[in-house]
């Protein structure tokens, strides 16, 4: 099972054991893995190697440690690092989704996004993503109503990114800011929630490959539901 001679590193051949373990759900979630000992005797490496496969897989969200108690197997958590329509994220991650569109309108559109939206009037979208029965993100969206002809409640159950695309337009990247929100009553309410939960807040706009503003968006997310990795690269030129 593990390879000494292996260029691949003995901490990384258990950790990625103890992954495939948790993937055929020998482990399954909230259930408490091998203790420590038990791991360095099945694997016959040492206890630093396994604790620091075991480390690794904390920070990735796989494990928890609860003290006095062992390592326990983590609920996954949706995970985006690309630009991608939720719909596409929870299909890729197998989870069931579920779209409840609280909102469906076609107003003027708010003046502080004239300049931006560049549209008289927009839709204006309130929808609740549900995955495997749990409500995990809110999002509002304002997109203008020339980018999405004949668009309706029915079909936002499905993916917005694809609604746009099926109106001849290219999604190249989003521009957003995140930041930490407070949960308070109003979101306990709109996730069903009686407990206070970690929430994230991303607000920005989604263009083409013509660097046309698409929508804007404001999305809430349980934290400790959903993972949005951020990849800052440093480019020639910008930084001196």
């Amino acid at each position: 099972m593990i390879d000494k001679n292996s260029p691949i590193p003995v901490y990384y051949q258990v950790k990625e054991e103890i992954k495939e373990k948790i993937s055929k759900g020998i482990w399954k979630v909230n259930e408490c893995i091998a203790s420590e000992r038990e791991l360095v005797e099945q694997y016959e490496v040492s206890r630093m190697t396994v604790r620091q496969a075991l480390g690794e897989l904390v920070q990735e969200g796989i494990l928890v440690r609860e003290k006095g108690k062992g390592t326990f197997v983590c609920e996954p958590k949706v995970k985006q690092k690309d630009v991608m329509s939720f719909t596409d994220i929870i299909k890729k991650s197998g989870g069931e989704l579920e779209t409840e569109v609280l909102e469906f309108d076609l107003i003027d559109t708010p003046e502080e996004l004239i300049d931006v939206l560049k549209s008289k009037k927009v839709y204006r979208i309130n929808r609740m993503r549900k995955v495997n029965n749990e409500c995990i993100a809110n999002e509002i969206v304002h997109i203008p109503e020339k980018t999405c002809k004949n668009l309706s409640k029915e079909k936002l159950k499905g993916s917005l990114f694809k609604i746009i695309e099926e109106n001849g337009y290219v999604i190249d990247h989003s521009e957003s800011e995140i930041t930490a929100l407070i949960m308070d009553d109003y979101y306990k309410k709109i996730f069903n929630l009686s407990e206070v939960a970690p929430l994230i807040r991303t607000y920005g706009k989604t263009l083409d490959d013509k660097k046309n503003i698409l929508f804007i968006e404001e999305s809430i997310y349980r934290s400790d539901k959903y993972i949005l990795e951020v990849n800052i690269s440093r480019r020639e030129g910008i930084l001196k």
